[in-house]
């Protein structure tokens, strides 16, 4: 079965619910929320502004019982056809703007993939980041596949691999968006 396109007036939907209930969890979480510590800015600083990883916190649930809340939105994500889009409980983490919670103890790659995110809303906007979202899903029913994913999923990859290969986080996402690659025709 093909995933359903949706329509207009469904991404704009869409786009609202996801945006307002990003807002509402990051002023739930924001309270218990911690910044990244010494170790992690001096490990993370060749490749995000000192801006970026000041203002960046965290939430581990790891301990707590607790997971990331169910996206209240999702079902209608799911429904007509096949859309495939991460279990909350069950994904490493959420960035909610500049606070991101995790379900998993962060290591430093989880950070780094989460601050990719949180530089691509900086730089591109919410509303915008998150309307990619559902056109990629509502175009080939992925989440895996949308350009935002694909590049945080790139960029964690080549950090992974060589540390010493400095690059500049912010530039990447400037350079997508310069050259209109987060808009797959």
């Amino acid at each position: 079965m093909e995933s359903a396109r949706f329509t207009e007036a469904e991404v704009a939907t869409l786009v609202a619910e996801t945006v307002s209930w990003c807002r509402e969890q990051r002023e739930k979480f924001l309270p218990s929320s911690i910044p990244l510590d010494d170790a992690q800015k001096i490990e993370l600083n060749p490749f995000l502004t000192k801006e970026i990883l000041d203002r960046f916190r965290i939430v581990n649930l790891s301990n707590t019982g607790k997971t990331i809340p169910y996206p209240p939105f999702y079902e209608k994500v799911r429904a007509g056809g096949t859309r495939s889009v991460p279990d909350a409980a069950h994904m490493t983490a959420i960035p909610f703007l500049d606070v991101t919670v995790f379900n998993v103890e962060p290591v430093l790659r989880s950070l780094f993939h989460n601050l990719v995110h949180f530089t691509q809303i900086e730089v591109v906007g919410l509303e915008e980041v998150i309307e990619c979202y559902f056109r990629t899903l509502g175009e080939s029913g992925q989440w895996i596949v949308v350009p935002f994913e694909e590049q945080a999923y790139h960029l964690d990859a080549r950090y992974t691999r060589d540390p010493a290969d400095l690059f500049s986080v912010g530039e990447e996402v400037r350079e997508w968006l310069r050259s209109g690659r987060y808009w797959k025709q």
